[in-house]
Formats: structure tokens, C-alpha cells, sequence
């Protein structure tokens, strides 16, 4: 009930009740309409805050995955020519070891040669020397006769 003031004193007025429901329940669904649209207007602001960063984040993840891409792309082309670079050292490390081993036997031969000349050369001097004994036994020989030629 409701009081209706008239001056100094209260008059107690019946109110229609059921006008007094309706609006008390107007109210009531008026403030329940209000937090559910202030809800739902958070979840909305919510779900665009969200549906921002998730764009944010599938742009970093393209760019990352475009980053990859080129990095993968690049250690490809590097791997094969690390593999070109390899093989290029492994033939040239054969040809040198094949070099080697022929210039090996070259020293080998050469000094075998070597050896041989220094052979043939102190053979020559050994001839030489016995030559010369001779030659000067010759001359000593073919003087005494001319000198004994003479003296007769």
C-alpha cells in the first residue's frame, strides 16, 4: 500500500495491486534486459578484441612462416653447395694424392739414376786414375828406352 501525504498526515490509499506487480516486474525484466545487454555488449567487445588479436597473431604467423620458408629455401641452396664444395675437395684431394704418389715414384726413379750416375762416375774416375797410372807408366817406360836408346 501506498501513503498519500496531505499535509501534516499520511492517508493510507490502496493501490492496485496487480499495476504494482506488472511494474515491479517490468522493472525487474527491464534490469535483467540491461545486464544481459551489457553482457552480451562485453562479450561482443570480447569477441572483437579476440577476433583483432587473432588476426595480429595469423599475420605474425604468416610472416614467421614466410620467414621460415625463405630461411628453409636459403639452408636448401646452402646444403648443396656445402655437397658441390665437398666433392669438389674430394676430387681435388684424389687428383693430389694421385700427383703425389706419381711424383713419389718419380723421386724414386730419379734417384736410382742418381745413384747409377754417381756410380758411373766414380767408375770413371777409378778408370781415369788407373788411365793416367798407366799412361804416366807409358811415358816413364818410353823415356827409360829413349834414355837407354840413348845412352847407347
Amino acid at each position: 500500500m501506498k501513503k498519500i501525504y496531505t499535509g501534516k498526515t499520511a492517508l493510507k490509499a490502496p493501490i492496485n495491486d496487480s499495476k504494482h506487480q506488472k511494474r515491479s516486474s517490468l522493472q525487474e525484466q527491464k534490469e535483467d534486459l540491461r545486464r544481459r545487454l551489457g553482457c552480451t555488449t562485453h562479450k561482443l567487445q570480447t569477441r572483437q578484441y579476440l577476433e583483432t588479436e587473432l588476426r595480429r597473431a595469423q599475420d605474425q604467423l604468416d610472416k614467421f612462416t614466410e620467414k621460415l620458408r625463405r630461411i628453409q629455401s636459403s639452408y636448401m641452396a646452402l646444403q648443396r653447395i656445402n655437397q658441390d664444395m665437398e666433392e669438389k675437395i674430394h676430387r681435388m684431394t684424389q687428383r693430389h694424392e694421385e700427383e703425389k704418389r706419381l711424383r713419389s715414384r718419380e723421386i724414386v726413379t730419379l734417384k736410382n739414376h742418381l745413384m747409377e750416375a754417381k756410380i758411373f762416375i766414380q767408375k770413371l774416375r777409378e778408370d781415369n786414375v788407373r788411365m793416367t797410372d798407366a799412361m804416366l807408366n807409358a811415358s816413364i817406360i818410353h823415356r827409360l828406352d829413349e834414355a837407354v836408346k840413348a845412352s847407347l
